[in-house]
């Protein structure tokens, strides 16, 4: 669950609410078009702007490929596995205790001086921060970014733009290429 979630930006309702179907094996696009709530599984997403498509790396396909393989056609993708509870949906609360948590308590990293570093305790929306710091920081345009992670408003999305490698660079180079700039008469 975590690799896609890092991968794709997807909201944790996104990520439980998943479904085998959705996943375009052939050309690597998942399609947002459920969510899990409280309430159970969800058509509709938290706005129209929210039910988009998004691509997977070919390595995080191959990963849901080997996870998905036996699932029905209209499984969710993501369930329980605790024995005597195999397949149901997933909650967010049990979820965090029993996987997150533990997985991120085990988590190490290696930092710049090449020293084994405990991961800091971020919550499981720090993978959709993740994903659009990656792109933002790889030169994926804002709008993009908005556009796969579903965000309603610009300004929400905005909050990455200091993260944009030479953001300046294009505007300054427009400035340079002018034909004729405008000048002060001396």
């Amino acid at each position: 669950m975590c690799l896609p979630g890092f991968y794709t930006g997807l909201r944790w309702g996104e990520l439980s609410g998943l479904h085998r179907h959705r996943i375009d094996q052939r050309r690597s696009p998942l399609f947002v078009v459920e969510v899990d709530t409280k309430s159970g599984i969800k058509e509709y997403p938290k706005s129209s702007k929210n039910r988009r498509e998004g691509s997977l790396p070919p390595h995080v396909l191959e990963a849901l490929e080997r996870h998905i393989h036996r699932l029905e056609r209209d499984a969710v993708v993501f369930t329980t596995i605790t024995k005597g509870r195999a397949g149901r949906l997933l909650s967010d609360s049990n979820w965090r205790t029993q996987t997150w948590w533990s997985a991120v308590d085990g988590a190490r990293y290696f930092d710049g001086d090449g020293e084994q570093q405990p991961v800091s305790h971020y919550p499981p929306h720090s993978m959709r921060h993740t994903c659009a710091s990656w792109l933002v920081q790889k030169g994926v345009s804002l709008y993009e970014v908005q556009h796969l992670l579903g965000h309603e408003s610009f300004q929400t999305t905005q909050r990455y733009a200091h993260l944009q490698p030479d953001a300046h660079k294009a505007v300054l180079g427009a400035w340079e290429r002018l034909d004729a700039p405008l000048t002060m008469a001396a």
